[in-house]
C-alpha cells in the first residue's frame, strides 16, 4: 500500500514539496529497516542449517545473474555495463521479507523455512558491495580487453602527444575541444565506457583506462608530455593522480580541475600551480548579466566581475597556509569579504571615469583592464594577482 502510495503521490503536482519534505527522514527510516532486517534473522537456523542457507544464496545469485545477463544481450546495454546492471540487481529484494512474513503468516512455511530464506535474502544484500568490487578489479577489466569495440578505445600503443587529459566528462571535453580547434594533440583518458562510446561518435579518440594507474600513465607518454589535465570527477582520485604525476613525472606541468575551495587548497599544498575552480568563471559571467540587467552598463558590470574574481583568487593564496586551521581561516575569509565591500563601496562613491577604448567588443578588454588596474593602484588598492 505504502508503495502504492509513493507512486501515485510521484504523479501529482506535489511530488517535489513531498520530495523535500522526507529527504531529512529518509536516512533514518533506512536505518530502521536494516535494524529490521538484522533483527529479523534467526542466527540459531542459519547455525543449524549453514549449507542450505549457502546453497540458497549462491543458486539465488546465479539463477537472477544468468537471467538478468539474457536480458542485457536483449536490450541491449553496452558490454562494460553490464556487470554493475547484473549485480545490483542480482541481490535479493526487500519485497522477499513481505512475501515471507505472509506466507509464514498464512502457514504455507514453518519458521525455520522462513528463517533460513530470510538469512539467505540478506545475505545476498551482504555480498553485493564484495562482488562490486571482484567486478570492478576483475570482470569489468577482462570484459574491456575481450570486447571489440573496447579494444578500439583501449591503449596500448606509447603515445607521444604534448598534453594528456584524465578525464573527459563536460570539465575535459571542453579543454580537448579548444586544443582541437587550435591544433594541439592530446591523449586523452576516461574509465566511462559508455561515455567513450558516445564521444567516438563525435570524432574524438578516447582511451579507455584508469588515469591514476602507473603503468597507464607511463603508456599515455607521461614522461614525454609538457601537460597534464587533471578533469576527473572524484576528489580522492583527483589527488592520487596529481601525487603519482608528482612522484613519477616531475617535469610535467599539471593543470588541475578543482571542485570545490577545499579541493583547491589540497592541489595547493601538493604544488599544482595552474588549479581552476570549476564553477567560478561560469557563475561570474552569470553574475555579470545579472549586473547588467539591472540597469548596470557593461564595462561597469564586466569590471565588477573581474576585481571580485582578482581578489577571490588572491584571498585563496592568502589563506592557502591556515586552510588546516578552520578558526583562523574564519577569521580571515571574513576579513577579506569586509575588505572586497569596502573596495565597491569606495568605487561608487569615487565613480571613476570609464575609459572611451571601451566599446563592450572583445576588442577593447585589454584596454579597459589595464585602465581599471591603473586606477586601483593609483588609489593604493592592490589589484591582485594574475588570473591563473
Amino acid at each position: 500500500g505504502a508503495f502504492l502510495a509513493g507512486v501515485l503521490l510521484a504523479e501529482s503536482e506535489y511530488r517535489r514539496e513531498l520530495e523535500t519534505d522526507i529527504e531529512p527522514f529518509k536516512g533514518l527510516l533506512l536505518g530502521l529497516f536494516f535494524i529490521a532486517v538484522g533483527m529479523g534473522i534467526d542466527i540459531g537456523v542459519v547455525m543449524r542449517h549453514p549449507w542450505a542457507v549457502a546453497g540458497i544464496v549462491a543458486g539465488f545469485l546465479l539463477v537472477k545473474t544468468t537471467v538478468l545477463w539474457g536480458i542485457e544481450i536483449g536490450i541491449p546495454i553496452p558490454r562494460l555495463e553490464r556487470p554493475v546492471f547484473t549485480l545490483l540487481l542480482a541481490q535479493g529484494g526487500e519485497f522477499g521479507f513481505v512475501v515471507l512474513q505472509a506466507a509464514q503468516g498464512k502457514q504455507v512455511i514453518d519458521a525455520d523455512e522462513s528463517g533460513v530464506l530470510t538469512a539467505a535474502i540478506t545475505l545476498s544484500m551482504l555480498l553485493t558491495p564484495l562482488l562490486m568490487l571482484v567486478a570492478d578489479r576483475w570482470w569489468i577489466p577482462l570484459l574491456a580487453r575481450l570486447s571489440p569495440r573496447a579494444k578500439v578505445s583501449e591503449l596500448s600503443e606509447p603515445q607521444d602527444a604534448p598534453v594528456i587529459i584524465a578525464g573527459f566528462g563536460r570539465y575535459g571535453q571542453i579543454i580537448g575541444r579548444l586544443l582541437k580547434a587550435n591544433g594541439l594533440q592530446a591523449t586523452v583518458l576516461d574509465h566511462d565506457a559508455g561515455a567513450i562510446e558516445a564521444l567516438r561518435k563525435f570524432g574524438f579518440r578516447v582511451h579507455y583506462g584508469d588515469a591514476t594507474r602507473l603503468d597507464l600513465l607511463r603508456v599515455a607518454g607521461a614522461a614525454r608530455a609538457h601537460v597534464l589535465v587533471v578533469a576527473v570527477d572524484g576528489i580522492d582520485a583527483s589527488l592520487k593522480l596529481v601525487d603519482i604525476a608528482r612522484e613519477n613525472f616531475p617535469n610535467l606541468t599539471i593543470v588541475a580541475r578543482a571542485r570545490n575551495v577545499q579541493h583547491w587548497y589540497q592541489l595547493n599544498e601538493r604544488g599544482v600551480r595552474f588549479i581552476e575552480r570549476e564553477t567560478l568563471d561560469a557563475a561570474l559571467m552569470s553574475g555579470r548579466s545579472v549586473l547588467e540587467a539591472m540597469g548596470y552598463e557593461p564595462h561597469r558590470a564586466r569590471t565588477l566581475a573581474m576585481r571580485f574574481r582578482r581578489h577571490s583568487v588572491q584571498q585563496l593564496h592568502e589563506l592557502a597556509p591556515h586552510f588546516r586551521d578552520e578558526s583562523k581561516l574564519i577569521s580571515l575569509a571574513r576579513a577579506g569579504r569586509q575588505q572586497l565591500e569596502q573596495l565597491f563601496a569606495q568605487e561608487r562613491l569615487d565613480n571613476p571615469p570609464v575609459p572611451k577604448t571601451w566599446d563592450g567588443s572583445l576588442a577593447g578588454d585589454e584596454a579597459f583592464d589595464e585602465a581599471a588596474d591603473a586606477q586601483a593602484n593609483a588609489a593604493g588598492v592592490p589589484a591582485g594577482p594574475p588570473e591563473p
